[in-house]
C-alpha cells in the first residue's frame, strides 16, 4: 500500500480530496488541502483523520509487509 492509496480507506477523507489544492496532497500540511479544512469545520471527525496519520506514520516506519512474490 502506497501512502496515497491509504486515503482510500477513509471515504469522507477520499470524498474532500477530490477538491484539494494539488493532485499529490498528504493532507498533513500543503496549503490548499481541503481534508485539512474539511477537518477545521467538522465535516471529518478528528479520530478519523488521526487513524488516517497513523497509518500514514506506520507505513513510513516500515510497519506494513511488502508483497513477496
Amino acid at each position: 500500500m502506497e501512502p496515497e492509496e491509504i486515503c482510500g480507506y477513509f471515504k469522507e477523507i477520499f470524498h474532500f480530496s477530490k477538491d484539494c489544492r494539488f493532485r499529490n496532497c498528504t493532507h498533513t500540511h500543503e496549503p490548499g488541502c481541503a481534508v485539512r479544512k474539511a477537518l477545521e469545520e467538522h465535516y471529518i471527525a478528528e479520530s478519523r483523520y488521526n487513524s488516517y496519520l497513523s497509518m500514514l506514520e506506520d507505513k513510513e516506519e516500515g510497519k506494513y509487509r511488502s508483497d513477496v512474490n
